[in-house]
Order: structure tokens, then sequence, then C-alpha cells
């Protein structure tokens, strides 16, 4: 009997030390991305809105992603967006590292078709948007009566590609207003349009930069003729929209459908997108450190230096809809729309 006695005691002692010893609980995972490079593909040149976009984003949204990736910036131009838009979406992996900062523009590839589109941007995965103000589009002061006077010279439009969203109000103005206009593209980017524009170079012109515009103002090169925005612009109170400036003239039916098909809707912008097979917690996570980039008092001071006052982010969701209906638009919108590049001679691809 002492020997069982003998081990009872030993079998507490040992409890006592187990109970004693700390406890040894799992090491935390470290967050996925934690020590990792997010890198943020950017569809144009630097320089201007799609760019600026994506320096503004990646400056800020490690801080709110768990983890602090490294953040960096890559351009790559060319086509409109295009090129960009291929290589994402054959080449980047959705391991939630590599997004793209995207545009309007890349969808109004889309839906204008053709061979080299390779995309279809309604599989990628919004992360979140920016829409600044709408586009203001300049006249040099001293080609402000050609636009009006067939007899004269044709005033010159100077864009990257003949796609962007503004360039509707130009060619619609042709078609209902009567517009004296012809159009040259192939800029690289903004920087190359602003200083062509101010060297005379070509007459007409639109950004949503207000800076920009506001310092072609004050050298007394440029007058604003019209907005695209749906409302006047607040910082430009005097400019009418292009609604406005249409008034009876404003067509209905397809005509108009393709008007707004190509011009775009209002949040249709600057948006930040991941590839196609994302997983869900890698985009809630992205999405979440997106919009809480955006409420950070530091990014808003910084955005307004870029883009002016009046910009706005908008949630991946919303973005993601936005996409879904705009490139939904009928068939003979669509056609209406190449009728249209056929007859101003614009690029023109072939419709899906």
């Amino acid at each position: 009997m002492g020997r069982h006695i003998g081990d009872f005691f030993s079998f507490v002692a040992l409890l006592g030390a187990i109970a004693a010893a700390p406890a040894r609980l799992p090491a935390a995972e470290a967050p996925y991305h934690q020590g990792k490079i997010l890198k943020i593909l950017v569809s144009s040149g630097a320089g201007g809105g799609t760019d600026a976009s994506a320096r503004l984003v990646s400056r800020f949204i490690s801080k709110y992603v768990p983890g602090n990736p490294t953040t960096i910036v890559q351009n790559m131009p060319g086509g409109g967006g295009t090129i960009a838009n291929n290589y994402f979406a054959s080449e980047a992996k959705p391991d939630g590292l590599t997004l793209m900062q995207d545009s309007s523009s890349g969808i109004g590839n889309f839906v204008r078709g053709g061979p080299t589109i390779k995309y279809d941007p309604r599989k990628f995965r919004v992360i979140g948007g920016i829409a600044r103000p709408g586009s203001l589009l300049m006249i040099r002061n001293e080609s402000r009566q050609k636009i009006t006077d067939r007899s004269a010279k044709a005033a010159v439009v100077g864009d990257t590609d003949g796609i962007r969203t503004w360039v509707a109000m130009t060619v619609w103005g042709a078609e209902y207003l009567g517009w004296n206009l012809r159009w040259i593209y192939g800029y690289p980017g903004s920087r190359e349009l602003q200083l062509a524009i101010r060297q005379g170079e070509i007459d007409v012109w639109a950004t949503q930069n207000a800076k920009l515009v506001q310092d072609l103002q004050r050298e007394g090169v440029v007058q604003v003729l019209v907005t695209e925005e749906n409302e006047r612009r607040k910082d430009f109170p005097t400019v009418p929209t292009f609604l406005e400036l249409l008034g009876d003239k404003k067509p209905t039916g397809i005509a108009w459908q393709a008007y707004q098909g190509w011009a775009g809707a209002p949040e249709l912008d600057k948006f930040l997108v991941a590839p196609e097979g994302t997983p869900d917690h890698l985009v809630k996570i992205l999405r979440e450190a997106f919009n809480r980039t955006m409420k950070d008092p530091e990014v808003d001071k910084e955005g307004d230096k870029f883009f002016g006052d009046g910009w706005r982010p908008h949630t991946g969701e919303k973005i993601e809809g936005v996409i879904r209906e705009h490139i939904a638009i009928p068939k003979e919108a669509k056609d209406f729309i190449t009728k249209m590049r056929q007859k101003y001679n614009l690029p023109v691809g072939d419709q899906k």
C-alpha cells in the first residue's frame, strides 16, 4: 500500500508542475500581406489622372492592409489601356498581390470591340474607384469663332486615342450643334496635350483636372466651352453642361443611348481592380483597405491637390454594377457609336 501512496503523491506533484508551467498557445498566424509586395499596374503613362490615382492610393493603402505590404507602381501605357488590360487578364495571378489602376477608357475599348480586345472587364474584381468632376472642354481663345463658322478652317480636337469619354461631346456637338471640328489623336498623355494646346498645335481639348484648366486660363490661352457633368461643376459655376448646350437639339432614342454609352456614367472614371478568380477573402481585405484609405484626412487633402475639389471615392461593389450597366447598352446604340466614329474619322472596332 505504501507504494501506491507514493505513486499518488508523485502524480499530484506532476499535475502541480504542469499547472505552474506557462501556457504555450499556438503562434498567431501572420497577416497574408506581411513581408510581401503589392504591385499596382497603371493602364496609362505617367502624369495623367489614372497615374495620379494609382500613386495616391499606393502611398496610403499599405497603412490599412493588414501586414502593411510594400507598394510599387508600374506604368503600362498603350492602346488607351488595352495593352495593360490584356496583360492583366492573361498574366496577373489572382493572389491579391497585383492590382490594376484602370479608367473608363478600358471600358470604352471593350464596348467598341475589335480583335485586339482580349479581356472582359466584367470578370475583374473591383476594389474601389475614384471619380473626379466631369471633363471641361476647352478651346483656344483665338479659335472660338472657328467652331461655329463652317467657312473657317476646322478647329482641331486633340486626344490620346480618339475614344475618351469626353470626345463624345465633340462628336455629338459636330453632329447636332454644327461644330466645325476635326480630330487628331496619338498624343501620349495629358502633359503632351496641355503643351499642344498651349502652343496652338491643337485648338480643343478636355480634362477633368481643374488645376490644368485654371493654369491655361490664367495664361490667357483658353476658355471653357462646356462640362460633361449632368450638373454644373461647383468650381466652374458659369460653364454650362453639354445637356444645357444641346437644348432642344438634344437627340432622343438610340442616338442619345449611344451618346450615354460613349460618355459613360459619372462614377466610371478611375478604378482599381484585382484579377479574375481572386479569392473573396482577399478581395474583402483589399476593399476594406481601400475604403479606409479614402477616409484618411491626408488622402482627402492630397486628392484635392491631384484632382481639385469635388472628387469622390466609390466602393468596389458600386463600380462593378456601373461597369455591367455601361456594357449592357443595346447593340443598336453600339452600332450608332460605330457609325459616328466612321463619319468623323475616329477609331472603329468590330462591335460585340
